[in-house]
Order: structure tokens, then C-alpha cells, then sequence
């Protein structure tokens, strides 16, 4: 009886196995979420505003907050729906905008019900990317997301620019025209025996630079 003998092809299929294993791996390494938390200094925000005598400007540097993201955004969130829609927080203390008076601060702030409402927050909801796929440099987009004023929550979409500043580091850029009514703020108008002596228009805008920078991994102890 004749016997005849197969060549075995496991070595080429266990060959195949592994290459598709470090193209697994090396994909879920790329689309590791990385964190992004808000450092001490190098973020700003400024809501300007008009009134019957003068325009005015309210400003702040302290930006709290964090963004959760693939280790590729922004990039990624031209041509990936899900790594468009990071998880992004940011809260700014009422108490820290600042204009150049104390009287115009303490009537903001009870207009906007510092005392119950203290900060003014912000949710991301998604981006819509404005760059083709493949851009480089700063990136635009359209964000869509949830702003809480007074405790009062509006959708909002503006325009913002994100770029990655170095490998550790993203830095947001925007801006979006608001109304105080839209929040149900009523437009401060102070009054001197009863008489309006000047009113605050109902249009604000708001602008923004936030940088934030990748949170730094415990070190592992000796």
C-alpha cells in the first residue's frame, strides 16, 4: 500500500495568525483614550457685551476641565465618527470673570445667581469636522455640545479650532454669539432712585483659548 505524506501548512497559518494579532494590537495601541486635564496657566476666556453708555468685557484665565480622546485626535475625528465624539468637560468659576470694575462684577454675578449657580459649565456632545480628511496643523470643526449658564442649559453649536500644540499637549480655540435671555438672565440694568440709568444689551459673545495636556502616569514605586 502505497502511503502518501502531506505537507503540513501550520507554520504559514500560524505565520498568518500572528501578523493579523500585531495588527490587531497595534491598532488597539493606536486608539488607546488618552486624558487631557486643564494645567495652571495658558488658557483664557472673554465675554464681551454692550449697554447704553459703554461696551463691556468680563475675562477669566482659570478654565477647569478635561478631555478623553484616542491617542490620534484630533486627527482621527475627520473620518472617525466615535473619535468625533470625545468626552469633553469644562467648567469656568463665575467668581473668576473679571471686568474693570468691582460694582459690574457683583451685578453680573447676582445675575447670574453666582450663589447657587457657581460656575458656568460645558458639555461636548460631537464635531463636525470642517477639514478634510488628511488635513495637518490646526484642524476646524463645528462643536456641538450643552452650555449651562445660571442652570439653565442650552444645545450650542460654534466654530472652534483644536490642534495638537506637541505630543502631550491640544490647545481648543473658539467662538459663538450668545444671549443672555436664552438662559433666562434677565440683561442687568441698574437703577438710581428708581431710574434706569443704564441697560445691558441682550447679545454677548463669548471666545476662548483652552489648552489642555496629557495627565502624567503615576510613577510606579521603587
Amino acid at each position: 500500500m502505497k502511503i502518501i505524506h502531506r505537507k503540513t501548512r501550520r507554520p504559514a497559518f500560524a505565520a498568518i495568525a500572528a501578523g493579523a494579532s500585531a495588527l490587531l494590537l497595534a491598532a488597539a495601541a493606536s486608539a488607546q483614550t488618552v486624558r487631557y486635564v486643564t494645567p495652571p496657566a495658558g488658557s483664557k476666556v472673554k465675554m464681551e457685551g454692550t449697554s447704553t453708555i459703554h461696551d463691556w468685557t468680563v475675562e477669566s484665565t482659570n478654565i477647569g476641565g478635561f478631555i478623553e480622546a484616542d491617542s490620534n485626535f484630533p486627527a482621527s475625528a475627520l473620518t472617525d465618527p466615535k473619535a468625533a465624539k470625545p468626552v469633553v468637560q469644562v467648567s469656568i468659576p463665575v467668581s473668576t470673570l473679571r471686568s474693570y470694575a468691582e460694582t459690574m462684577d457683583e451685578v453680573m454675578q447676582d445675575h447670574l445667581n453666582m450663589e447657587k449657580y457657581p460656575r458656568i459649565e460645558y458639555r461636548l456632545i460631537e464635531l463636525k469636522p470642517k477639514s478634510a480628511a488628511g488635513a495637518a496643523g490646526p484642524l476646524q470643526f463645528d462643536a456641538v455640545g450643552a452650555l449651562t449658564v445660571a442652570g439653565a442649559t442650552c444645545t450650542n453649536t460654534m466654530p472652534v479650532t483644536i490642534e495638537r500644540v506637541d505630543k502631550t499637549k491640544i490647545k481648543v480655540t473658539g467662538a459663538t454669539p450668545l444671549k443672555m435671555t436664552d438662559f433666562d438672565v434677565e440683561p442687568p440694568a441698574p437703577r438710581i432712585l428708581g431710574m434706569p440709568v443704564i441697560k445691558t444689551g441682550d447679545d454677548i459673545k463669548i471666545s476662548f483659548e483652552w489648552v489642555a495636556e496629557q495627565k502624567a502616569e503615576p510613577s510606579a514605586k521603587p
